[in-house]
């Protein structure tokens, strides 16, 4: 948050002037999140960080969201099956209930995992990713169910989580080739990508542990700049 006051700025001209440097704030932010290394989720959390308000004499800047919030300020070890078995949205697969045994009534649900070319070939090496340019491909039916071609039956390695839990089955146990259905500009419909379910359940304590996020708390960096970036901002 910037104090207009302190900054010295003309009362009628504070809310432009704030908002510019709201603006080189966000921006600044965003610079630190690309140097910091977030990956994957570097593009949502940088679509995250807005000018969040603005009043007569000051300018606050935040990321929102629950997932660029936890990268924000860190999140717990945990158990991802706490939401993973709860959480229900377009697209995702349904959670279903154990019909019959000890377990009657429990849930589970399939998550899809997919398999860059580097990753099968991380697993399995180039023998395996040649077997897997292979398989037949699985496609889209009309009713938007997806035609099972071929499955990956080569040996691969087991997935291992930061936290040390080694998977059930191999990371590529059962993975399928997919052809077509390509929606933007990136994936056209002939290029083929590589998809392998998994089952979540309670079945096994020790698995699905998340092993927690470092905190990156880049605010505090950007807070620390804040008159020097307003400077280079010409505000």
């Amino acid at each position: 948050m910037i104090d207009a006051q302190s900054m010295g700025l003309d009362p009628q001209s504070r809310h432009a002037r704030l908002y510019r440097i709201g603006e080189a704030l966000a921006a600044a932010w965003r610079a630190e999140a690309r140097a910091y290394g977030f990956k994957r989720t570097l593009k949502l959390y940088q679509h995250s960080i807005s000018i969040r308000s603005i009043s007569a004499s000051h300018v606050a800047v935040s990321v929102s969201g629950d997932l660029p919030l936890k990268l924000e300020l860190g999140w717990a070890p945990h158990d991802m099956r706490d939401y993973l078995l709860k959480t229900r949205h377009a697209g995702a697969s349904p959670i279903r209930r154990v019909r019959s045994g000890p377990r009657k009534g429990e849930p589970y649900r399939y998550i899809m995992f997919r398999r860059t070319s580097a990753e099968i070939k991380d697993y399995a090496g180039r023998a395996g990713y040649r077997l897997a340019r292979t398989l037949s491909p699985s496609t889209s039916s009309t009713e938007g169910r997806l035609i099972y071609g071929s499955r990956y039956s080569g040996q691969s390695a087991h997935f291992l989580s930061k936290s040390g839990v080694r998977s059930v089955s191999p990371a590529l146990s059962g993975m399928v080739r997919l052809e077509g259905g390509g929606s933007t500009a990136s994936t056209p419909a002939s290029v083929s990508t590589y998809a392998a379910w998994r089952t979540i359940s309670t079945k096994r304590a020790e698995a699905w542990q998340h092993s927690g996020l470092k905190p990156a708390m880049l605010h505090r960096r950007v807070i620390a700049q804040a008159a020097q970036i307003a400077e280079a901002a010409g505000v």
